[in-house]
Order: structure tokens, then C-alpha cells, then sequence
């Protein structure tokens, strides 16, 4: 059962991330012996959450429906009232407090593997060149993708979508990149030259 938007408040062992007027506090929450991760809108402004705020949770609820049952993406667990989503919490650490010399080829070789299949199913994430939205997983070697907050649901194959998921691939080979200059492939290296020629082009970092 779903819990409601009191229970998840009761619920709350912790925050993670920042949180502000135009940004969603995400909780960690402890519900029915297991842990959920709750992104909520309800402290942002009236004019933030009623526009972008309402967008996001839908885009991201949009995604993360289409991705249901691939490892390494959160699983969708429903809504806790309008403004609360909720989805599987995923331990591991965000990228960016890796030590390099532990991301290993293999791990990234994973990482586009799970980029690969949500491409597959139409979801472009458009944030993946932030390190905290990848994260290593106890295990060293099963990489997580988070945050569907700025993905967009688009029919495979279309000229959107294979613009869009290249730059995703971009995110995926900038951090191999740096942590594995000598893995990068040289089409892998072409192709990331290719996008990071265009970024000026467009508002993702």
C-alpha cells in the first residue's frame, strides 16, 4: 500500500541533497520494513510547484514507468498525494566520491549498457553529466542511473531522440574519460569530442 503524504513525513529518517523554494526535499523514508526515497514538493513556492514542480513529478513518474524492471533504475512506487513521489531507494555512493582508480572500464562498459536499454525504451535522461546522478553500488561493478527529474519520454529513432541520447552517451563517456583515459575507445573519443563541439548549444552541463 502506498503511504499517505503523513505517513511518509512520520516516516523520514533522513534528507538528502539540498532543499530550497525551487527545489524538492528528498527523503529517506522507512515504511513497512524497507526504504523508499521520497521526492517532495510540497516546501517549494506555490508558482514553482504548481509549474515546473508539477512537470517534473510527471516526467519523472512518465520515465520511470517505462523503465519498471531494469536493474539499476529506481523503481516506481507510486504517489503519496499530488505532490510526492515516491520509488525504491538504491544504496551506493554518487560518482563524484569515487576514487577513480576503482571505476573501472567494466563499470562504465555496465553503465552504457544500462543507458543502452533506457534509450530502448524511449526515455532520454538529460542529466547524466552530473556525477550524482550515477551511483556505484556496493559492489563496485552494477552502476545506478537516478533522478528522472529532467528526462523526457520520445519515440525511439526519431531525430529528437537520437540527438537527445547522445548526449547522454556524452555524460557516460566524460567520466570514463576521466577516470580511464586509456580505456576511451577512439570512436568512443570521436564521439564525445563530436557532442562536447556542440554544448554550446544547448543548457545541459
Amino acid at each position: 500500500m502506498v503511504p499517505s503524504a503523513e505517513d511518509v513525513e512520520r516516516a523520514t529518517v533522513a534528507t538528502l541533497g539540498k532543499q530550497g523554494a525551487f527545489r524538492p526535499t528528498v527523503r529517506l523514508v522507512e515504511a513497512g520494513g524497507e526504504r523508499l526515497v521520497a521526492k517532495d514538493y510540497r516546501a517549494c513556492t506555490a508558482l514553482y510547484r504548481w509549474t515546473v514542480g508539477a512537470w517534473n513529478l510527471a516526467r519523472e513518474e512518465s520515465a520511470l514507468r517505462r523503465l519498471d524492471g531494469i536493474d539499476g533504475i529506481p523503481r516506481f512506487r507510486g504517489r503519496a498525494g499530488r505532490w510526492i513521489l515516491l520509488m525504491d531507494w538504491i544504496r551506493g555512493r554518487d560518482l563524484g566520491k569515487v576514487r577513480r582508480f576503482r571505476q573501472t572500464p567494466e563499470f562504465y562498459d555496465r553503465l552504457m549498457a544500462v543507458v543502452a536499454e533506457m534509450h530502448a525504451r524511449g526515455v532520454v535522461h538529460l542529466d547524466l553529466r552530473q556525477r550524482r546522478n550515477i551511483l556505484f553500488r556496493p559492489d563496485g561493478a552494477r552502476p545506478a542511473v537516478l533522478d528522472f527529474g529532467s528526462a523526457l519520454c520520445l519515440r525511439p529513432g526519431t531525430l529528437m531522440h537520437r540527438f537527445l541520447s547522445r548526449i547522454d552517451r556524452s555524460g557516460v563517456l566524460k567520466y570514463k574519460r576521466r577516470a580511464q583515459p586509456d580505456a576511451l575507445s577512439p570512436e568512443e573519443a570521436r564521439a564525445l569530442r563530436s557532442v562536447e563541439r556542440r554544448r554550446k548549444w544547448w543548457p545541459f552541463s
